[in-house]
């Protein structure tokens, strides 16, 4: 990964096969965790830096390039901790840079509070004061479930705009009709809102594009199951879309056309008179109505204390599955029906009536073949005392993170799927092996064109933790089949799960940083990935 580009290309993750590309692209334990701070800076040798400190009143920091590198030294050949997003806001520690005049960053250094170094003039800008020297971006929320709102695009060809567009521009793009102007054909109708149920990545198929009147109401949880591909129109390229494809005229307003079930990250609303738009992250502008709010998945694991909550645990893996009561007379009866991914500790195990049953705490039982039961496993060897660690159960679907040999959190997760193992288009085998974390992003964009599914874009997929290439643990907010394979290789979690992960796993992204890497002195934490997912 190179730290001017911060943006996953390919065909790998996020329920997508993607190859990794960077482009420009977490008042809860985990964030306790997150807000851990980075070792302090050394010089060559491992010694700590000597930075002269000028006198007067620390300045603020603002990062005016889309990504900012944050390192060791105040050198830019030194290591890199991580970097920082366009429009974070930092404490310095001194009110002047240091180490002026240097090649490679002639403005200077300035110390973050957090640790790490940043380039003066060409990369941040100091200040003093509650303004920044420009209006930032919605800041990242790591108390929230996600850290950003996001959109699911909900019609195909929807425009997005490098900048606001007039209204001739909204009129060719959009079908945007001033008022007053009578149409000579009728507006097609809204599209309703897709459903959150199916499991499939886009499929081909003809699509009209829809002028939408009235305003998206938000949607609580929304899958990309339904993505189609767009219909063959003046903007689009004949034949199969592509990204490439889907792009816009570089001279001009329109920045790229989107495929329904693309996801973005919102910033804003804005106005232009009777239009109104979605600014993303990204700065791109998109029409309000073609947008439906998406929450993300609820489900979530539990933290285990080693009485109350402890391995075994079991997870209910479907809606119709009931628990059972003994009655007075010693018979077992049917009782309530569980949720869909409830979890319990299993504190015993009966045979009854030629079943076997799981006990729940509180005297509850339910049948083993109606429940996913996690153990505990053996700690792998050459692991330092109380060593961080995580074990990931393809056979199983979940994953347990551990403090050497104590479980501390389990949780189911969704792997890659496997529809045919011949066929590499449809075999998308999550790796096995023992791996260590390689860089963690508070978000990261995954886009891609696949052979099968067709194009697809996530801006800003949060929590994700590579380990091996393109190969990442990351949230995802846009199913809630966890437990089941559904990914193209990654492995997926809720975003509850993911939040509490990027949190606990090492290495710490500090508060105000948008990602971190590795050091010898703190390496990546250890994940060891084993079983065969089942075959769908």
């Amino acid at each position: 990964m190179r730290a001017a580009m911060l943006r996953v290309v390919g065909t790998m993750c996020a329920g997508l096969f993607v190859a990794i590309a960077l482009v420009m692209g977490c008042g809860s334990k985990a964030n306790e965790r997150a807000d851990a701070r980075v070792a302090a800076p050394v010089d060559a040798a491992g010694a700590p830096s000597k930075v002269a400190a000028p006198s007067g009143p620390p300045k603020k920091i603002y990062a005016k390039r889309f990504v900012v590198t944050v390192r060791v030294r105040p050198d830019a050949n030194a290591t890199r901790l991580g970097y920082l997003r366009g429009g974070a806001i930092m404490q310095a520690r001194t009110a002047e840079p240091v180490e002026r005049g240097h090649e490679g960053c002639l403005g200077g250094w300035w110390e973050l509070e957090t640790g790490g170094f940043v380039c003066n003039v060409r990369d941040v800008v100091a200040f003093t004061g509650r303004r920044p020297p420009e209006r930032p971006p919605m800041p990242t929320d790591r108390d929230a479930q996600l850290p950003y709102q996001y959109g699911l695009n909900r019609r195909d060809n929807t425009p997005m705009y490098r900048r606001l567009p007039t209204d001739d521009e909204a009129a060719k793009f959009e079908g945007y009709r001033p008022p007053g102007l009578v149409a000579e054909e009728p507006t097609p109708a809204a599209e309703s809102d897709p459903s959150a149920s199916t499991a499939s990545l886009p499929v081909a198929g003809p699509d009209a594009t829809a002028v939408a009147a009235a305003e998206p109401a938000q949607a609580p949880v929304i899958e990309a199951s339904d993505l189609v591909a767009p219909a063959s129109d003046e903007p689009v390229d004949a034949g199969p879309p592509t990204l490439e494809s889907l792009r816009g005229d570089r001279e001009g307003a329109l920045l790229r056309r989107m495929v329904k079930g693309f996801y973005v990250s919102l910033d804003h609303d804005v106005r232009v008179r009777d239009r109104r738009y979605w600014r993303t992250q990204s700065n791109g502008f998109i029409p309000y109505a073609r947008l439906s709010l998406v929450n993300g998945s609820r489900f979530h694991g539990t933290e285990l204390d080693g009485q109350t909550w402890d391995l075994p645990a079991a997870f209910i893996m479907n809606e119709t599955t009931s628990s059972y009561r003994r009655s007075g007379d010693g018979r077992v009866r049917r009782g309530a029906r569980a949720a869909f991914h409830q979890v319990f500790h299993i504190v015993s195990e009966e045979d009854i009536g030629g079943h076997h049953f799981f006990v729940m705490q509180d005297g509850s039982l339910f049948r083993s073949d109606d429940v996913r039961r996690i153990d505990r496993v053996t700690p792998p060897g050459n692991l330092a005392e109380n060593e961080k660690w995580i074990d990931v159960d393809l056979e199983r679907q979940s994953l347990v993170a551990y403090e050497g040999a104590r479980p501390v959190y389990v949780t189911l997760v969704s792997s890659g799927r496997i529809e045919d193992e011949d066929d590499p288009l449809r075999n998308h085998a999550t790796p096995t092996g023992d791996f260590r974390i390689t860089s963690k992003h508070v978000a990261t964009t995954m886009d891609g064109d696949h052979a099968v599914d067709g194009p697809y874009s996530i801006e800003d997929v949060p929590y994700v933790m590579y380990f091996q290439l393109a190969y990442a643990l990351h949230s995802a907010f846009w199913h809630n089949r966890f437990g089941f394979t559904k990914s193209h290789g990654c492995v997926n979690l809720s975003p509850t799960d993911a939040r509490f992960l990027f949190g606990w796993t090492l290495p710490a992204v500090p508060l105000g940083w948008h990602g971190a890497y590795p050091t010898p002195d703190v390496p990546g934490t250890r994940l060891i990935i084993h079983g065969e997912a089942p075959h769908r």
